[in-house]
């Protein structure tokens, strides 16, 4: 049995520490899209996220729904807006929650970011003075400026003199290892500051 759960621990850490990387990517084009890609196990598995488009009757009667549920539950908002101030206030939780922020930021590892971009006003005049201000990202001409040894960054911006226009392509990836991102959520839970927030929301809860 023990040797059943070791095994079950190891494999979970091992799945674990398997690096994740996550591609964001928008076009603009006619119109504006996007998607987020999650590529796990080294490139084997791939999940591709979309965002759903909705109509504009379809959005009405949405937004309809969550007016409806905010007005039924408005007391129960209130009561949970009161527990998030006490939390708020609690001592150290805000200084707390500023290391989490800084934590999970230095775990990000980036690893490539491209900016293609066409840009063009109606005034070929305007175009040039707009072009001039974005000059400090022209300086790159399309070469990559290395973030560190395995990171890249490359930036294209090509004027168009002949009319208003602005088209393009941003990707930026980043790579996470979800042992790490555990180990940075878990320190924070298990940090002093939380369980005092913790304990003040048990007392406030059951008076």
């Amino acid at each position: 049995m023990l040797l059943t759960i070791a095994a079950v621990l190891l494999l979970t850490i091992l799945l674990l520490a398997i690096p994740v990387d996550l591609v964001f990517a928008l076009k603009k084009d006619e119109v504006w899209r996007g998607r987020i890609v999650v590529y796990w196990l080294f490139g084997l598995t791939r999940k591709t996220l979309r965002p759903r488009r909705e109509d504009s009757a379809r959005r009405l009667r949405r937004r309809r729904r969550e007016r409806k549920l905010m007005a039924s539950t408005g007391k129960l908002v209130v009561k949970k807006r009161r527990y998030l101030y006490a939390i708020l206030r609690s001592e150290g939780f805000l200084q707390r929650t500023a290391y989490l922020v800084r934590d999970l930021l230095r775990s990000l590892r980036p690893r490539r970011f491209r900016l293609q971009c066409v840009v063009g006003l109606d005034d070929p005049a305007d175009t040039g003075r707009l072009i001039g201000a974005l000059s400090p990202l022209r300086l790159f001409g399309g070469g990559q400026v290395g973030l560190d040894r395995r990171s890249k960054v490359t930036f294209e911006i090509t004027p168009d003199f002949t009319g208003a226009r602005c088209a393009g392509y941003w990707c930026a990836s980043v790579r996470i290892v979800p042992l790490t991102l555990c180990g940075v959520f878990l320190g924070f839970l298990f940090s002093p500051p939380v369980f005092q927030a913790a304990k003040g929301l048990l007392q406030r809860s059951n008076p």
